[in-house]
């Protein structure tokens, strides 16, 4: 019996790793961007849940958009990883800062960002031209 062997692009899992941490420092950026302007009364408390939707997006984007062009954009595997990565670390965060995590504090909303921002790296990277050797010479 043959066994079929997948084998992964070389450096992925770096990548993806790198990505995800990448990830992390700007959703805390951002977040520190959001409580200075929640602060300065610029934002109010009642748009502060969308704001962190859309900085886990951003950070998401990111960290994906960074494992998408150090991939060279040739394996899209790493997105997920990444995303995976990011939301483990975001909730191994919260849990050392929370008493509890629950479904109706919006981690599910918080999810479905990550997942978008991540989308949205790999559509915008499956876009970007191809560094080839088939593709110079048609250029030419």
């Amino acid at each position: 019996m043959s066994k079929v062997v997948m084998s992964l692009p070389q450096g992925i899992i770096k990548n993806s790793v790198v990505g995800g941490l990448l990830a992390l420092v700007s959703y805390a950026a951002l977040q520190l961007i959001c409580a200075l302007c929640i602060d300065k009364g610029i934002l109010s408390l009642e748009h502060l849940y969308p704001a962190v939707c859309v900085t886990a997006a951003v950070a998401s984007f990111i960290g994906c958009g960074y494992s998408v062009l150090r991939g060279k954009g040739t394996s899209m595997l790493s997105v997920p990883v990444v995303v995976v990565v990011f939301m483990t670390l975001t909730l191994a965060a919260a849990l050392l800062t929370a008493d509890t995590i629950s479904i109706e504090n919006g981690v599910t909303g918080l999810g479905l960002s990550m997942a978008a921002g991540g989308l949205l790296a790999a559509l915008v990277g499956s876009n970007l031209p191809k560094n080839t050797a088939r593709s110079r010479r048609k250029r030419r």
